[in-house]
């Protein structure tokens, strides 16, 4: 990353791409991270080769301690229609974060699909030549997977879809997590609200019951 504290970088990468002789050599001279997992479409939960994935923390674990940061895909795969927004967000850049101690800072990318498509159909074939790349200021620790998930949607996926961000306010309001305390407030007024109306309902008597006692001597 540019700028006045940047640091080297290392991403994780699905070992599937060193079947194609360029991304190997791309990968495995960056000094990548790889991973092996199964082929199973975009969209679905990845799932690991439990031997891979604890290489991969190993090698996660010392490439931190070199002073490295890592770049992981929260989406488990490139997105082939960012346009419609994210595909699930998953727990892997969070729990990897919190294993390692260390903050989340997000990276929004528009337009990478028409230079690589996800889609093996249309694959490496460009189908435009415009992308742009959006690094998030500063760096943060979330509390649990569902606030990072929520604040990378929001705002990454405005970004992926659009190529630009959300109004500065907002924007800010998502980065500095007042959206997302928001957010738990409304929830917490929406579930008291229901147990009140449970509540009530509980309190009063069924009209049966009070027809019983009208009519009883």
């Amino acid at each position: 990353m540019r700028g006045k504290n940047r640091r080297p970088i290392k991403c994780l990468y699905w070992k599937g791409l060193e079947s194609n002789p360029i991304t190997c050599l791309l990968c495995k001279m960056a000094g990548f991270i790889p991973v092996d997992m199964s082929d199973n479409g975009n969209g679905n939960a990845n799932e690991y080769d439990p031997k891979s994935f604890k290489q991969m923390l190993r090698a996660t674990k010392n490439a931190i301690k070199d002073g490295f940061d890592i770049a992981i895909l929260p989406e488990g795969q490139p997105n082939p229609t960012p346009e419609n927004g994210l595909q699930p967000v998953f727990s892997g850049a969070f729990t990897l974060a919190k294993m390692s101690r260390r903050p989340i800072q997000m990276i929004a990318l528009h337009g990478l699909h028409k230079m690589w498509h996800p889609d093996e159909n249309i694959g490496m074939a460009c189908t435009a030549r415009d992308m742009a790349a959006r690094v998030y200021p500063g760096s943060r620790v979330y509390k649990d997977a569902e606030e990072f998930s929520s604040t990378f949607s929001a705002v990454v996926g405005h970004f992926g879809a659009h190529g630009k961000d959300l109004d500065d306010t907002e924007l800010q309001l998502w980065l500095d997590g007042t959206m997302w305390e928001t957010e738990l407030s409304r929830r917490a007024a929406t579930r008291m609200t229901a147990e009140d109306v449970v509540d009530d309902k509980e309190s009063k008597p069924s009209k049966v019951e009070e027809g019983a006692r009208s009519t009883s001597p």
